[in-house]
């Protein structure tokens, strides 16, 4: 099956939420050993973004039913990286609203599709 346009923009909105996350990363950064955890928070988000952009890709290897999983994991911890004030709340906002188009995409007939057809690599 050819790549179409909607599992290309699932990819491009993986690793531009991805890139947000880590460009966040380096803007709210903070030299204290208080500022850990925080930082965890946006390295984690970042590689939940960069991971659901690879199941976009040509060789992966994962179902929709996982892909959904990771879409509203990734969301639940913006959304609770924000509640607990990890996330700058305009931050958290923009990713928030990445993720909710990667659910939208997510949810499309094109990307079940993508997702049940077995690919060799």
């Amino acid at each position: 099956m050819k790549m179409s346009k909607t599992i290309k923009a699932g990819c491009v909105f993986g690793l531009i939420g991805g890139i947000v996350a880590m460009i966040g990363l380096v803007l709210f950064f903070e030299a204290e050993e208080s500022a850990v955890v925080t930082m965890a928070v946006y390295m984690l988000v970042a590689v939940l973004f960069f991971a659901i952009a690879g199941a976009f890709g040509k060789h992966s290897q994962w179902s929709w039913k996982v892909l959904m999983f990771m879409d509203f994991v990734t969301l639940g911890i913006v959304i609770g990286g924000a509640v607990a004030e990890y996330f700058d709340v305009w931050w958290a906002v923009v990713e928030a609203a990445i993720g909710v188009i990667l659910v939208v995409i997510s949810n499309t007939s094109g990307s079940r599709t993508w997702l049940s057809e077995p690919r060799t690599a």
